[in-house]
């Protein structure tokens, strides 16, 4: 895990590119990076949070805070298991399979909702 200007960045590795690969989990849009040492993905990190909060200062006037909070779920171990297996198979974290899948399901939700 990094932190950076209170941004959050978690890392996993990608066993198909040999890389390590990073989101921001505390953003309120999608902000991945990637590296192929701890000190270039640290480095890709900070840039990429740098270059956000520039963009959004100059798009909107000011710069975004990170979202701070966890979201809290229950399901029965047999789901969880199920997750876990899911995530594994694709060769993702628990937390990014769940947040692909959410995302996913709003952008159906919310695109019939305004349709």
């Amino acid at each position: 895990m990094l932190i950076y200007k209170g941004f959050i960045g978690q890392i996993d590795y990608d066993s198909e590119t040999h890389r390590l690969v990073g989101e921001v989990v505390n953003s309120v849009d999608l902000l991945e990076f990637d590296g192929n040492s701890a000190e270039e993905i640290k480095l890709n990190f900070q840039r990429c949070v740098d270059e956000y909060l520039d963009f959004q200062k100059e798009m909107i006037g000011v710069s975004p805070t990170p979202f701070v909070g966890n979201f809290t779920i229950c399901l029965s171990t047999d789901k969880q298991d199920k997750v876990i297996k899911a995530a594994q198979s694709q060769g993702e974290s628990v937390s990014h399979w769940l947040n692909r899948r959410v995302d996913s399901y709003l952008s159906r939700y919310f695109s019939k909702k305004i349709a």
